[in-house]
């Protein structure tokens, strides 16, 4: 198989590349993305916190000058707002993105990426 065929055998967004540091968190707090695609199954699994109903993604905000990818959802029971904020200056979530964009690809975010800290 060829890495194009492997590739389109992924969903689009998902990179295959992840590893076991995906959803650990960064000592500033921030949770480790490695591609678009886990921003938004991390935020499907999760629960609000004020009634456990399921959260729905209204607005994914781009802070990649920072390093940083927020997802900004809602509880579709009682209409509590959570905030997630993801760590994408990684270097699994930048050669992938890079990969994506190609030539288009400038590095958004100047300092050292953030390291993994804890698991939970």
């Amino acid at each position: 198989m060829t890495r194009k065929q492997r590739e389109r055998s992924f969903p689009k967004g998902y990179n295959p590349n992840r590893n076991e540091y995906l959803y650990w968190y960064t000592r500033e707090g921030y949770i480790i993305a490695q591609d678009i695609l886990c921003q938004y199954e991390f935020v499907d699994r999760a629960q609000c916190p004020e009634c456990g109903g399921k959260l729905r993604v209204v607005a994914h905000l781009n802070r990649d000058g920072q390093g940083l990818s927020e997802m900004v959802s809602l509880c579709t029971a009682c209409g509590h707002n959570v905030n997630v904020i993801f760590d994408i200056s990684n270097e699994i979530y930048q050669e992938w993105l890079a990969e994506q964009l190609g030539p288009m690809y400038v590095p958004p975010f100047e300092e050292e990426p953030r390291t993994p800290y804890s698991p939970d």
